[in-house]
């Protein structure tokens, strides 16, 4: 009793913390729900809820739905995520929708994606989406699709974009790659557009 009554232990302030580890050996079929990090390895068919740090590697594989704070993907999800910051490694790919605050994308993407705050799309990056859509983005790689860009879209030196483009303003480097219509975003007409859906 007197332990637990006690005062805190100063080394015990900065704790090790937990992490569920899926060895590239196993394959797991179900919803999966953890308070810390999660590592995937192997194969995970199912849904999969964390309130810390999902990470896939690279011989991991999810098939299911994805909600985490932080996520690091260098292996394959098909599904959607929604998380604060997500990063999708070169060798990482990611299908169906994409939600987070910040991302950091240098795979290969498909499908919609929405990024809250900005959206950073490196050299070896290649997307192809329906659409994808943030205050800030900024182009190294490659895009495909339908891109809405409501404060500033940048493309770098080695930055391609082909598809419809709205954008408020636009920065574009010697080199870069623009292919498609390109239209000036207006607030207003997207408010419109929620009101009435």
């Amino acid at each position: 009793m007197a332990l637990i009554r006690g005062k805190k232990n100063p080394k015990t302030q900065n704790k090790i913390t937990s992490a569920t580890i899926i060895t590239s050996c196993m394959e797991v079929t179900g919803n999966l729900h953890g308070s810390d990090t999660v590592h995937i390895d192997g194969k995970v068919v199912g849904d999969i809820i964390v309130s810390n740090t999902l990470v896939i590697g690279k011989s991991g594989m999810v098939q299911g739905e994805v909600k985490a704070k932080n996520a690091i993907i260098n292996g394959t999800l098909e599904g959607s995520i929604i998380c604060e910051t997500l990063e999708v490694m070169e060798t990482g790919e990611v299908s169906k929708q994409i939600q987070a605050d910040t991302m950091i994308l240098d795979g290969t993407v498909t499908g919609y994606v929405i990024g809250l705050k900005s959206i950073e799309i490196q050299s070896n990056a290649t997307l192809t989406v329906e659409k994808i859509e943030s205050k800030k983005i900024t182009v190294s790689g490659s895009v495909k699709g339908n891109l809405v860009a409501s404060e500033l879209l940048e493309i770098n030196s080695t930055g391609s974009v082909e598809g419809e483009i709205s954008v408020k303003a636009i920065k574009t480097a010697e080199g870069s790659r623009m292919v498609g219509t390109m239209s000036t975003y207006e607030e207003e007409k997207e408010e419109e557009k929620a009101q009435t859906a």
